[in-house]
């Protein structure tokens, strides 16, 4: 049996750490594709590129994740994506993670080296994250986290940079899993609210500073047996700060299937 600790999490885009809980393994894997309506990231329609609405997104995951003891875990992974209605759009991107368990508290802090084409542009980035679950009554799971992503660069003045030095996305977050068929079935809805720091950008080009978006969604887990489990999720996010190529409020969704090994 594991527990999940989401390192970071977007939709279409969600570095976990497998934590075994049994103690029997030194390591655990995963792989993981899927379909996004829309390639949403913090808060911001990555793909629109002047289109009304947006291109689809395909990607896929593989991580693996060394469990150095019964409280701290050690992830290596990588993501790559390529958008369905915008061809020449190519991620690649390769991340690492350590996350330190203590009970039902986790902290945890990470990298993620972004290679994007056409450009190129690339971006190398750190985070930090803490999370605790409360476990209530019939099996139902409340999880609130707060995570911080700081841009190492390059500047995005400089030609290859996707923000500048030293900006940054704060977002604070609450994830519930409440069983409905056994350990097969569950609902998995959240809220999310996300602050900018000169990350984002203005449809007029200038670095935006503030209150980023207000997301809320929910997930449909599907556990077929012990190695596969299918997910797919709907979600909204409304944003009044007149970000670059993004809707005051969107609506999108997708589907992913996970193999663990």
């Amino acid at each position: 049996m594991s527990s999940t600790v989401n390192i970071r999490a977007e939709e279409g885009k969600t570095y976990e750490a497998q934590i075994s809980e049994e103690g029997d393994r030194f390591w655990n894997a995963e792989l993981s594709t899927g379909w996004d309506s829309l390639y949403m990231y913090y808060g911001v329609n990555v793909l629109r590129n002047g289109s009304d609405y947006g291109s689809s997104l395909y990607w896929t995951d593989l991580s693996v994740t060394f469990n150095l003891s019964k409280n701290d875990f050690l992830s290596f992974g990588s993501w790559f994506a390529f958008g369905l209605d915008s061809s020449a759009y190519r991620e690649l991107d390769a991340y690492m993670s350590y996350t330190r368990s203590i009970g039902n508290f986790s902290l945890g802090v990470g990298y993620t080296y972004y290679d994007i084409q056409p450009g190129p542009f690339y971006s190398n980035e750190i985070n930090f994250k803490a999370g605790y679950s409360f476990d209530l009554p019939s099996g139902i799971t409340l999880t609130p986290s707060i995570c911080y992503f700081f841009n190492l660069g390059p500047d995005v003045a400089d030609g290859q940079g996707i923000s500048k030095i030293g900006a940054s996305f704060l977002q604070a977050r609450i994830d519930a899993e409440i069983p409905i068929f056994k350990d097969t079935i569950a609902l998995a809805p959240w809220i999310a609210f996300g602050a900018s720091f000169d990350y984002n950008f203005r449809e007029d080009g200038s670095y935006y500073t503030g209150a980023n978006n207000i997301e809320v969604g929910f997930g449909v887990p599907i556990k077929i047996n012990e190695t596969i489990t299918i997910y797919s999720y709907c979600a909204f996010s409304t944003q009044w700060a007149e970000l670059v190529g993004t809707q005051p409020n969107t609506f999108w969704g997708g589907t992913k299937v996970t193999f663990s090994f």
